[in-house]
């Protein structure tokens, strides 16, 4: 496709449907499964062939499709949230990019990460969800969260007090951060979602029904 947007109408829901998983975590101790190892493994794919190989595919990411188009559309205060760990994500990994020091140590530890999981498939993933969730979660507290300003999570005490919904939540963003890291590589910008939303949309419109004729 020639269409500007298509790349970033997919990283951009990839920066949605990680940062949709933090306020499930935040206000009910768990999330959504296949979304959350998709994070995962789309946190260590960092030679992609293509932004949609980013994700094994559109297909999986139809939800941040989805939410994204709503996000765009609509100011509902269930989405406020989602918005902010969004907009969030994206002013560190902005910052994150003129960082190289920390994008290196970044590589490291997760080169580090996987060479104890050689093989990073779903199944993997699903064995050792816990141990890959506090794993990653060092990552985005050692070296990306004193990068900015920190992320507020919103949710209930006694999930937030919780040290593995923390670690997953950390996760969760360092999802957000990869997805956006690919977004700004293909050309995305903070001044798009103020001024090309509508394109945005169109192009999230176009994208669900593509994965509508593959499925």
């Amino acid at each position: 496709m020639n269409n500007k947007y298509h790349d970033i109408t997919i990283a951009l829901a990839g920066v949605a449907q990680s940062a949709i998983l933090v306020p499930q975590l935040a206000n009910t101790g768990g999330c959504n499964n296949t979304l959350y190892q998709l994070s995962i493994k789309s946190i260590f794919n960092t030679s992609p062939l293509s932004t949609e190989d980013v994700y094994d595919g559109i297909k999986n990411i139809e939800t941040g499709l989805t939410v994204l188009i709503q996000l765009l559309n609509s100011g509902q205060k269930e989405q406020v949230d989602i918005m902010r760990y969004l907009f969030g994500t994206l002013s560190i990994t902005s910052k994150l990019l003129k960082n190289n020091d920390a994008l290196s140590k970044i590589d490291q530890r997760l080169k580090r990460i996987s060479g104890l999981y050689p093989d990073m498939n779903a199944q993997t993933i699903e064995t050792h969800e816990d141990e890959l969730s506090y794993s990653l979660a060092g990552i985005y507290s050692d070296i990306v969260s004193p990068i900015s300003a920190k992320i507020k999570v919103m949710g209930k005490i006694e999930f937030l007090q919780n040290s593995l919904v923390q670690a997953k939540v950390r996760a969760s963003l360092l999802g957000c951060v990869r997805s956006a890291i690919l977004w700004y590589q293909v050309g995305g910008g903070r001044l798009q979602l103020l001024f090309k939303r509508k394109s945005i949309c169109n192009e999230a419109q176009a994208l669900l029904q593509e994965i509508a004729k593959i499925i």
